[in-house]
């Protein structure tokens, strides 16, 4: 992720805003502050990321664990770990868990928290910690071990029409794991560059998907058990039920959250469209929100259910 994965900038940051922003970074405040001027959040966060003191620091540097253990949230004294998994409402529950954990710097995290918890000591991640604690959490058997899962079909067709078509020349962290996809694809086409504005049918990217070894996917449509590693998880949710999640994350805490987010990408809700799978963004976005069935064609359910066949096994067993 990158500092770009925040809330929309304000006009200018205030100084108690750089003050928790260098607490969390440098673990001091700024000698002159009077002196300072960001004109967004990202500037700061940004110019706080690129300085050798915080490379220097030892608030930069992570244990040795690797994907998806190093990623897994955790609030030590709620004795709460969280798996996030892309595409699962995973923007929301890192929220609640920073919330919930009492984290010092929350008004700054929350603003770009895929990033600063990724690349920032912030005690959220289990990378944060020393190897042997870390592995403390994971085999603890009082944790309150949790996931949310989704419909794969589904799950593929939002990310589709949030990073293939809505946000298709957004900015580079969009491109950055849309570019392998679409290079792919065009290049089989026969264009020699990739064309992010013109774009890739939903039919292409699913074809694209079902071919390629399940291990090297980009983590938004990367097979959901992956995310959970060999642990077990003793608490699953689906993401049609997530304010039951929620509901038990506040009993744990004793701390009140938001309430959870709805289909903010708008995927699959709206009009009928016969074809829909084949036409490319520019098309698809002079059309009204159309139903995900335009889409998700008997063929292509198929082809997602026998590719994803254990993350569907996974769902069926949630009570």
């Amino acid at each position: 992720m990158s500092p770009q994965d925040t809330a929309p900038d304000m006009p200018a940051v205030s100084q108690e805003a750089i003050i928790d922003a260098y607490q969390m970074f440098l673990g001091r405040s700024p000698a002159e502050i009077s002196t300072l001027n960001f004109d967004s959040f990202d500037a700061l966060i940004s110019n706080l990321y690129r300085s050798q003191e915080f490379r220097a620091s030892p608030r930069s540097r992570k244990n040795a664990l690797r994907w998806p253990e190093a990623q897994y949230f955790v609030a030590p004294k709620q004795k709460v770990i969280y798996c996030p998994i892309g595409k699962n409402a995973c923007s929301f529950f890192k929220q609640a868990m920073v919330k919930l954990s009492g984290y010092p710097h929350q008004k700054t995290v929350l603003r770009s928290v895929h990033f600063l918890t990724d690349h920032v000591k912030t005690g959220m991640q289990l990378s944060d910690y020393a190897l042997e604690d870390a592995q403390g959490f994971l085999a603890d058997p009082d944790m309150f071990r949790f996931a949310i899962l989704r419909d794969p079909a589904r799950r593929l067709l939002s990310a589709y029409i949030e990073k293939f078509v809505k946000n298709r020349t957004e900015h580079a962290n969009v491109t950055f794991h849309t570019g392998p996809v679409v290079r792919a694809i065009q290049s089989a086409e026969g264009m020699t560059e990739p064309d992010y504005a013109r774009g890739i049918s939903f039919q292409a990217f699913v074809d694209h998907v079902v071919a390629m070894p399940q291990e090297r996917l980009d983590p938004h449509w990367r097979p959901q058990h992956l995310y959970l590693g060999d642990h077990d998880w003793p608490h699953l949710y689906t993401f049609d039920n997530l304010a039951r999640a929620v509901t038990d994350l506040e009993e744990r805490s004793d701390v009140a959250l938001d309430a959870p987010p709805v289909n903010r990408s708008g995927s699959g809700v709206g009009t009928n469209h016969e074809g829909a799978q084949d036409m490319l963004p520019a098309a698809l976005e002079s059309l009204p929100s159309l139903a995900e069935g335009s889409f998700l064609t008997p063929e292509i359910r198929a082809k997602l259910l026998a590719y994803y066949s254990t993350d569907y096994e996974l769902i069926n067993a949630v009570e």
